[in-house]
């Protein structure tokens, strides 16, 4: 289970939330802190989809 990490900041003090991908996940899949991911939101039946595509450079 990941929960979110929320900090205030940004513009007009709003929250800011970030998922932490696990390190042994992160490692297995080679994930640096150099990478760029698309994010896409799905919605269906009450659940949220979250998808990371990670983009080549």
């Amino acid at each position: 289970m990941v929960k979110p990490y929320i900090r205030k900041g940004g513009r007009e003090g709003d929250e800011t939330y970030y998922l932490n991908i696990p390190r042994d996940i992160a490692k297995a899949l080679n994930i640096t802190k150099d990478d760029d991911f698309l994010l896409s939101v799905d919605t269906k039946d009450g659940e949220i989809t979250l998808c990371y595509r990670r983009v080549k450079k």
